[in-house]
């Protein structure tokens, strides 16, 4: 069953906003001008897989929206407009992608919510 859900909140997605938003740097990160293999890090040998670029999420969420089947995503018309992940999709890696592009404003500015039932499960008066 699936723990996490998107939600369009507005009429249709502003993919331009959103593209916008993934283009802005985060606050407190540098600017990269450099290739990881011209500062020394692990390249793209097998070593340490190399991490997604916040484009490519949105690529990817832009993907399971157009063409949800595709991308083993179930989507519903009603009262809301939702897709949630279904299969090999619902697992931990869908929930870090969705996090991500919602924690750099990326769902926001595209006009969605990600509903995470994960939270659900963690009893927070025994934390």
């Amino acid at each position: 069953m699936a723990v996490v859900a998107v939600e369009l909140v507005r009429p249709e997605p502003d993919w331009a906003a959103a593209l916008a938003r993934a283009m802005e740097r985060p606050t407190g990160v540098p600017e990269r001008r450099q290739r990881p293999e011209d500062r020394g890090e692990d390249a793209a040998d097998g070593s340490t897989p190399p991490r997604r670029r916040i484009s490519d999420e949105l690529i990817w969420l832009r993907d399971f929206i157009d063409d949800p089947r595709a991308h083993s995503f179930a989507s519903e018309s009603g009262a809301a407009h939702l897709w949630w992940p279904v299969g090999d999709a619902d697992s931990g890696e869908t929930l870090e992608r969705l996090q991500r592009l919602r924690d750099r404003g990326i769902l926001d500015a595209a006009g969605f919510l990600l509903h995470d039932e994960s939270l659900d499960d963690i009893d927070l008066e025994d934390a």
